[in-house]
């Protein structure tokens, strides 16, 4: 067998050479792309886990904040939905409208230990909400104080997060099956908490119950 030229011997060994570092990037590229994506992935299903947990524990406080003050009023001989022990001074109405949209906090040891405020949402978009979000005087957005606790008040030093609460009310309806229409129930509301996540993303939960004047029904 005739023997190659030398020159082609070198070009061939230096032609596979190329050959091999070009295959070696490609699996190093794709190994730390498939690295990358496990890690964000992990990462993601950690912050989803978390913000279940955070958002769960606030939407049952914020229940209970208002089934709180229902029962304060019961005990101050006042009526079972009103909200003048925790209404601002500049809000006029007296009594939990339906169809609106509140937030309720825990004052802690201010003297109104519980403050709702009525807010001016008026749908429950995305575009809203994150609108609303982004103001510089919120009221939906919930902040750290210097006790680790979550706050509606974002001034002073308190800690902003990426993280979104209210509730909605409405009327209670039962449905009558015979003739397929809706009957209201008197003195009960039907109630619904928001939790929005906007922590690489937009995540919204809630969590829904019904608040009613049992003593009286």
């Amino acid at each position: 067998m005739q023997n190659l030229p030398h020159s082609f011997q070198y070009l061939n060994k230096k032609g596979f050479t190329i050959l091999e570092l070009m295959v070696g990037i490609v699996v190093f590229t794709l190994g730390f792309l498939g690295a990358y994506l496990l890690v964000d992935s992990a990462s993601n299903a950690s912050i989803r886990s978390r913000d279940e947990i955070i958002g769960a524990n606030i939407m049952r406080g914020q229940i209970e904040l208002l089934k709180n003050l229902r029962d304060t009023n019961w005990i101050q001989f006042r009526s079972w939905n009103s909200i003048e022990l925790a209404k601002s001074s500049v809000e006029t109405e007296k009594l939990l409208q339906p169809h609106n949209y509140y937030i309720i906090v825990n004052n802690f040891n201010i003297e109104k230990t519980i403050r709702i405020e009525k807010l001016s949402l008026s749908s429950l978009s995305k575009e809203t909400i994150i609108q609303e979000f982004q103001k510089n005087n919120s009221s939906i957005r919930l902040c750290i104080d210097n006790l680790g606790r979550y706050v509606h008040d974002c001034t002073g030093t308190n800690r902003k997060t990426n993280y979104v609460s209210f509730l909605f009310l409405e009327p209670l309806v039962t449905k009558n099956t015979l003739v397929n229409n809706n009957i209201p129930v008197d003195r009960a509301y039907k109630v619904t908490v928001f939790f929005v996540s906007l922590d690489k993303g937009y995540r919204l939960s809630n969590m829904s119950t019904i608040i009613t004047d049992w003593k009286n029904q």
